[in-house]
């Protein structure tokens, strides 16, 4: 079935129903019970006024605490804000106040058992980091035992790694190194301690990658199936498409995670990426593939714009590629950007194809406040709540001053 070629008629509404149809058709037998996995920057809490406690936690199965920092001289890994994760006075959400995000969470995670926090190491722009520790075994060493310690103190389910991105075959047999030795230590603890990856969507970023070595040590990976276009394309593009080209080159979801099921990964351990805002473009009219200038954003980033921000002006949806786009023609403003619609066909692709569940990047531009508007809402409505239910570790903390004192 070519999925991309469905759904092009004039009448949205037929053309999304067709294709949902389609994809309830092709589910499987069994159901699949489903991730549904956020990412929590630390830096939320200042402009974005955006706390642990905000985060839907009754429909979150993993959250991604980002970032945790890495010492390129001693190889450890270091907090990048303390102030934020363990100093400033909050509300915890779950009755009474802490003292940083971090242990809100924790204690977000005594009352959600389901809710599983991993801590994300590394982030954009920290590629040399990874490069420079992962070189010198002694380093990484410490790199290992120092994350290690890091999720015992601070009362972490798992280590997820975000080196963006290995850029040769030396550095991907490094990040083998690295996960192996990681899995390794987590497993001397508990064998339920997650390792996970935020891994790039892009075929020549993702071909420099080892799949298969790299998958023996995973329990999943984060597909970052967005970013597709931007403010350094050609043209105007969807950046978040599911199918067909965007607009600005070929890059997709559905061959992003088929490129990775081929190199030998199994479709369940596959949770695919989607964004919490959109990219933006100051073009002539609303359409898709035509020239452009840098976009104005909603905040201090150019072209991006907080998706509980928009539509700006009038929102549209292309049902063959499955992307929302919006265009005010007063400030020549184009934003592309996933919406309900993208994120409830989205949710029947995971399931038709048997996929590990959604991933957003994150936490703080969803709109929680307006059900029937949030995407992650309602990706999870129609999983029809097949949320999958491990428990969180809370027994093996003991030796924890901050979780403790």
């Amino acid at each position: 079935m070519n999925f991309a070629n469905i759904g092009g008629g004039t009448n949205c509404k037929i053309s999304i129903l067709f294709l949902l149809l389609i994809l309830i058709y092709l589910l499987p037998d069994e159901p699949t019970m489903s991730r549904t996995c956020v990412y929590y920057s630390n830096w939320s809490v200042y402009a974005r006024k955006h706390f642990p406690r905000d985060i839907p936690v009754d429909v979150t199965t993993n959250l991604f605490y980002s970032f945790i920092g890495i010492d390129d001289v001693t190889g450890r890994v270091k907090l990048t804000d303390s102030w934020a994760d363990l100093e400033l006075p909050m509300d915890s959400g779950c009755g009474g106040s802490v003292k940083g995000s971090i242990r809100s969470l924790f204690e977000l995670k005594r009352k959600y058992r389901k809710l599983k926090v991993s801590m994300s190491i590394g982030g954009w722009g920290t590629a040399h980091l990874f490069q420079n520790v992962m070189s010198d075994p002694v380093k990484m060493a410490a790199f290992v035992s120092s994350s290690i310690e890091f999720l015992l103190e601070y009362g972490f389910d798992g280590i997820d790694i975000d080196w963006e991105y290995p850029n040769s075959p030396q550095e991907s047999d490094q990040m083998v190194e690295l996960l192996r030795q990681l899995r390794q230590g987590l497993n001397q603890i508990s064998n339920k301690l997650l390792l996970t990856v935020a891994a790039p969507a892009s075929p020549e970023t993702a071909n420099k990658l080892k799949v298969k070595q790299i998958d023996q040590y995973l329990d999943f990976w984060n597909l970052m199936c967005y970013d597709y276009a931007g403010s350094w394309s050609s043209t105007t593009g969807y950046h978040s498409n599911l199918f067909g080209n965007n607009g600005d080159n070929n890059i997709n979801t559905a061959d992003t995670i088929q490129l990775y099921v081929d190199a030998g990964v199994q479709p369940s351990k596959l949770v695919m990426g989607m964004p919490n805002y959109g990219r933006s473009f100051t073009a002539e009219s609303d359409s898709i593939g035509i020239p452009f200038t840098q976009g104005k954003g909603s905040g201090d980033e150019a072209g991006i714009w907080s998706y509980k921000e928009l539509p700006v002006g009038i929102e549209k949806f292309d049902t063959r590629k499955v992307s929302a786009y919006c265009y005010d023609s007063s400030t020549k403003t184009l934003i592309t950007y996933d919406n309900p619609q993208s994120a409830r066909i989205k949710a029947m692709y995971v399931l038709s194809k048997g996929l590990g569940g959604g991933m957003w990047w994150e936490s703080c531009g969803d709109d929680y406040s307006k059900k029937d508007r949030s995407l992650i809402y309602n990706f999870v409505d129609q999983l029809n709540g097949q949320l999958e239910e491990t428990d969180n570790h809370l027994d093996i903390y003991g030796a924890s001053k901050y979780l403790n004192e």
